[in-house]
């Protein structure tokens, strides 16, 4: 598992692995907004960015070997963070 963080620019987004993992969408103030998982990363987050409702200027990502990986960063991110972007899940 690797971490990285990436700049919100196009160049920069294009560097995201196409691996599943998680991500953080941070905002300006380099809050975590929202917290999510994919089986595509680069793919997720492009489609973050054509979402105009969704504002931010970094993403920090981990890449994981799998989903089920991914899914247990994700919870725990999610309980400890509480990002104002996700609904908690009941």
């Amino acid at each position: 598992m690797t971490s990285k963080t990436y700049s919100n620019t196009k160049k920069s987004r294009s560097k995201i692995p196409k691996s599943p993992g998680v991500y953080n969408l941070k905002s300006k103030s380099g809050k975590t907004a929202y917290t999510g998982m994919t089986n595509n990363l680069n793919r997720r987050i492009k489609e973050h960015h054509q979402d105009p409702s969704k504002h931010f200027s970094k993403v920090s990502v981990k890449t994981t070997k799998t989903r089920a990986q991914a899914n247990s960063i994700e919870n725990r991110r999610l309980k400890n963070n509480k990002p104002s972007g996700n609904k908690m899940k009941k």
